[in-house]
């Protein structure tokens, strides 16, 4: 793995676990942890409902042989939501939480959008990582 990759989530686990005892020293310790067990809760729930929906939605437009182009990136960032709101922590959960609302949910789908068609112009074959 790269050295960018290994820093990003050790900061990233670093700041959460910073957070999440900042936020406990407020809410006591018992609050935090139900809190995490709460956004847990909701993520798998919307990974189960919203998933499921935009998967069916998809799969019509398949069977119609038409292109399902928002469905698939309404279904990614919706997932995308559900996996934050699982991963415990401060910044995760609170990124999961804009992504539900429809106001800033079209934030996360035009950056989706634009990182696609920025892939595929450059006719990328990894989106993340190389093997």
């Amino acid at each position: 793995m790269s050295l960018v990759v290994i820093l990003f989530f050790a900061i990233g686990t670093l700041s959460e676990l910073y957070l999440l005892t900042i936020v406990s020293g407020y809410i006591s310790i018992i609050n935090t942890l139900s809190l995490i067990m709460f956004t847990f809760l909701v993520g798998n729930i919307i990974g189960r409902s919203w998933g499921k929906e935009y998967f069916e939605k998809m799969q019509w437009h398949l069977k119609s042989r038409t292109i399902p182009g928002d469905e698939v990136l309404n279904g990614s960032v919706m997932a995308l939501s559900g996996m934050f709101l699982v991963t415990p922590g401060v910044i995760t959960d609170l990124l999961g939480i804009l992504i539900l609302f429809p106001m800033t949910r079209g934030i996360f789908t035009s950056i989706t959008e634009n990182l696609v068609k920025k892939k595929i112009s450059n006719s990328d074959l990894y989106y993340f990582f190389k093997d």
